[in-house]
């Protein structure tokens, strides 16, 4: 099951809050924002609304109505309230609602067990420990214990089977021995001890075998207890949506990235993870699996919505901005010292009073490639002269104090030539192949995106003959023919007044920034010359 968007109305912290547009690829849902800012509440909801839909009510009157005074005592007016649409079509029977959600709490906790005897469990879609809410503590791991042993012995007795003892444990342990490995290098799972001796899990670590579960540490236990529960319910919850309250509990920041990496890996091919998270591991990592597969991963942001009053929630644009505000939860004060893996000196006046944005250049480039370089930030430092004198120094200083940083230049084109160009290059500038970014935001593949944009297709031509009469009498002022921003202003004020635009930039320079450069997206040819320019081989290396 994968959701495609959800209402909840008067429901624990929220009025009337509405998720939508989750792409039907979505594999991975990644809720982020501080505390107290609703992802449990979500989880929550789902939780309320799966449990009626399966014919499992757990209604506290005060604590899932959102108003003591608006309750009512009947759990059925609170379940009317809630809403979820699938991508595919939704269970038709209460079996399979019960298989439809699978819960997991942030109050994980079982630090040691022994067995001493072989007990058969039911069926994990009736399970009745399932948390009945997200504040419940639960326990898993010895429950999981018991179902890995007696799906052993069931394996072992089954004289229709050939397997042998090697065959039948590397099939029940195999996945969650691999992956316990994958996160944490020297620590495997051995194997389940003596279920009627005081049994109980036993791994290798570092030099050690027959390492007693309970003297692993709580970061390793919490990780242990996530992957063995999905290797223990993936055959029966094959068709689910996977809610995890908080799966970093307890954990390193350099190993909850990879805790997410063999949860992702685990999950079944129809399932959808939903995660709540405010760790920087895990929010770093879906930030890569986002670039690496687009379309699979989305994020929810909580931070700053009223939840007191109606509220939609969209995915996250994942760019800079987006990158900077989340690591700002998991870090606090001290999320602005996240640096980036690479930093874009360009040109930007320090004061310009009357004249262009300090900023402009660099806003432009961010709403361009923030979506495809989250990771990379445009620092201005002045026009093309400071640019030059100042970016060595200033890259030197960035590169001591963030390691593994890479940084370049890049100026405009203006009248340069193809020998100073390569010279430029051969010192780390790059130099834009026209003459300024305004010749990019106005080239007439982004004139034509903009026409189409607002439902005036049919005035593409006109528009662009504009722009080339405005250039054409650049020369009567002595002004280069290619100067497009020296027609910027002309230009705005008859794409404005020809289209009808209405709220799109006060000036030319923020229409430029707010209306022109959204149009340059990835697949635009104007995107590709401009990315191959900033990111591209530098000339140097391809002589």
């Amino acid at each position: 099951m994968r959701i495609r968007s959800l209402r909840l109305k008067e429901f624990k912290r929220f009025s009337d809050l509405t998720v939508q547009g989750i792409p039907d690829t979505a594999r991975l849902v990644v809720l982020v924002g501080p505390n107290g800012s609703g992802k449990t509440s979500l989880f929550e909801g789902l939780n309320y609304y799966a449990s009626g839909q399966a014919r499992r009510q757990h209604y506290k009157r005060a604590y899932h109505w959102k108003s003591m005074f608006e309750a009512e005592d009947n759990w059925h007016a609170l379940h009317r309230k809630l809403q979820v649409e699938f991508v595919e079509e939704q269970p038709n029977d209460i079996e399979g609602w019960k298989k439809a959600f699978y819960f997991r709490t942030a109050y994980r906790h079982e630090g040691e067990f022994t067995s001493s005897a072989i007990t058969r469990l039911g069926d994990p879609l009736d399970d009745n420990r399932r948390p009945p809410h997200l504040m419940a503590v639960e326990t898993r791991v010895s429950d999981n214990y018991q179902r890995l042993v007696g799906n052993a012995v069931s394996a072992l007795f089954d004289y229709a089977s050939e397997r042998t003892n090697t065959e039948i444990r590397t099939n029940l342990i195999g996945d969650l021995r691999d992956a316990m490995g994958r996160v944490f290098g020297d620590l495997l799972l051995q194997g389940t001890g003596r279920p009627t001796e005081d049994g109980t899990f036993l791994f290798e670590k570092g030099l050690s075998t027959g390492f007693n579960y309970a003297n692993l540490s709580g970061g390793e236990k919490a990780a242990f207890d996530l992957l063995l529960d999905f290797t223990a319910k993936r055959p029966y919850f094959d068709n689910t949506v996977f809610c995890i309250d908080e799966p970093e509990l307890h954990m390193h920041t350099r190993l909850q990235g990879r805790l997410l990496d063999e949860m992702y890996r685990l999950l079944p091919e129809q399932c959808q993870l939903w995660i709540a998270t405010h760790s920087m591991g895990m929010m770093r990592r879906a930030m890569d699996l986002h670039r690496e597969q687009p379309g699979a991963v989305v994020f929810l942001d909580f931070d700053g919505h009223d939840f007191d009053r109606t509220a939609v929630l969209e995915p996250a644009t994942v760019d800079r901005r987006t990158w900077k505000r989340v690591f700002a939860v998991a870090l606090d004060d001290l999320g602005e010292l996240v640096a980036p893996e690479s930093v874009v000196f360009c040109e930007g006046r320090r004061e310009s009073p009357g004249g262009r944005d300090a900023t402009f250049d660099a806003d432009v480039y961010r709403t361009i490639f923030g979506g495809s370089y989250p990771y990379t930030d445009f620092v201005p430092l002045g026009g093309a002269g400071e640019v030059l004198k100042d970016a060595l120094l200033v890259g030197r200083i960035f590169e001591r104090l963030f390691s593994g940083i890479r940084v370049w230049s890049l100026i405009d084109r203006d009248d340069r030539s193809e020998v100073e160009i390569r010279r430029l290059a051969r010192e780390g500038t790059r130099v834009l192949l026209r003459r300024d970014i305004e010749s990019y935001l106005w080239d007439e593949e982004v004139v034509h995106l903009l026409a189409e944009a607002s439902g005036r297709p049919e005035m593409t031509a006109s528009l662009i003959a504009a722009k080339n009469d405005l250039l054409a009498e650049l020369s009567d002022y002595g002004k280069p023919r290619d100067d497009v921003k020296a027609i910027s202003g002309p230009l705005y004020n008859r794409v404005k007044r020809d289209l009808g635009l209405t709220q799109c930039g006060n000036t030319a320079e923020e229409f430029c920034r707010v209306t022109l450069a959204p149009l340059v997206m990835p697949e635009t040819h104007v995107y590709r010359e401009l990315e191959v320019a900033i990111f591209g081989p530098a000339a140097t290396e391809v002589e």
